[in-house]
């Protein structure tokens, strides 16, 4: 089933906040060669694999009631990844804000909301991470 939810001119998974490979370059901290401003990604039709077809941004899925239309990436600067686990089996969320910043009342909402469902939630915000949730999922990354 196709989500009902577009990109529509979302280009935050390739803006330079996520790890690329893309054609035999690797880079993180500076936008994907091929997205152009206003225009979204040039090679759209011959993009990679991985990591351009197979990446989920959260938002958009099926699920995605869990996440309000103002959440959108290029809304509120909070790309939301698919879940995750850790090495002992603990699901998480990751949500990793934008290098120039990002909407400060949609992270404490995306916080508040992990907290009532019980959900664990690791932040990357401008290089930093910050672990939300359990006991257990806190003392995994605490290092």
């Amino acid at each position: 089933m196709k989500s009902k939810r577009s990109c529509d001119g979302c280009t935050a998974c390739c803006d330079g906040r996520l790890k690329l490979h893309v054609h035999g370059n690797e880079w993180v901290g500076r936008p994907c060669q091929f997205v152009k401003k206003g225009v979204g990604c040039s090679i759209y039709k011959d993009r990679p694999k991985n990591p351009c077809v197979v990446f989920q941004c959260s938002w958009l899925k099926d699920d995605s009631y869990m996440y309000p239309e103002w959440l959108k990436p290029d809304k509120s600067n909070l790309l939301i990844m698919d879940w995750k686990k850790t090495k002992t089996g603990i699901p998480y969320v990751i949500a990793v804000g934008g290098r120039d910043g990002y909407d400060k009342e949609s992270m404490l909402w995306l916080i508040e909301h992990c907290n009532k469902r019980n959900l664990n939630l690791e932040l990357i915000l401008q290089g930093s991470k910050h672990y939300i949730g359990s006991k257990e999922f806190r003392k995994f990354f605490k290092k």
